[in-house]
């Protein structure tokens, strides 16, 4: 309990429930990524079950995140993790098996490579004060964006857009005990990802549509 204290600068040790209001609130970031994403799929007409997939997921991160901060125990913890763990898992199946097209071994592959190396990392809080964790799906996100972009697929900025801002809120996770104001940076990580969030699952509803115009256009 005494390092789940200590992980957030704005904490700092403090047991209490909003020992940590800042970053507990912030993860409203995350349902906002959820909601705006809803909206986009029902206009688009992609309400699929990849498209709920990923609402629920993201959903379910500012839950697990909010519960994380506010009740900083290691079964909270883990409801932080696996709710993120999970969105990468589908997210990483949907962008790599369907937007880039890679055979379904390959696509396997690089989820396998990617949540394995990232529980690899997790023992090892520093450098980057635990962020390490965040390094593989970042180099995974990169990739997959520079592929669509190459491949001129619908708003192709959109994966090398959340690539960047993820980017960013690793490096601003990774200071926040290095800053001197007392609530740290943590909630800008919060308030980036809800960014990357939302960027990742508009760059599939897209993709969605497009197949679906492309497949109607066929008929």
């Amino acid at each position: 309990m005494h390092n789940l204290l200590h992980l957030y600068r704005e904490r700092s040790g403090d047991p209490s429930f909003w020992g940590e209001p800042i970053n507990a609130i912030t993860n409203a970031s995350f349902m906002l990524a959820a909601l705006a994403a809803w909206s986009l799929a029902s206009r688009l007409r992609v309400l699929t079950e990849s498209s709920w997939i990923l609402i629920v997921l993201a959903a379910s991160i500012g839950v697990g995140s909010f519960l994380f901060h506010t009740c900083a125990t290691h079964s909270t913890m883990w409801l932080d993790i696996v709710p993120i763990s999970l969105f990468q898992v589908a997210f990483l199946w949907l962008a790599g098996r369907y937007m880039v097209q890679l055979p379904t071994a390959a696509a396997i592959g690089l989820i396998v490579t990617v949540i394995g190396l990232s529980f690899a990392a997790m023992p090892f809080h520093k450098p980057l004060n635990g962020s390490l964790f965040y390094l593989p799906p970042l180099l995974a996100i990169a990739g997959i964006g520079l592929t669509v972009f190459l491949q001129r697929g619908p708003e192709p900025f959109l994966l090398p857009m959340a690539a960047i801002v993820f980017a960013v809120a690793i490096l601003v996770r990774s200071i926040d005990w290095n800053v001197s104001f007392s609530c740290g940076t943590h909630f800008l990580w919060h308030l980036l990802n809800g960014i990357v969030l939302y960027l990742s699952m508009r760059a599939w509803m897209v993709h969605l549509a497009v197949r679906e115009v492309v497949a109607v256009s066929h008929c």
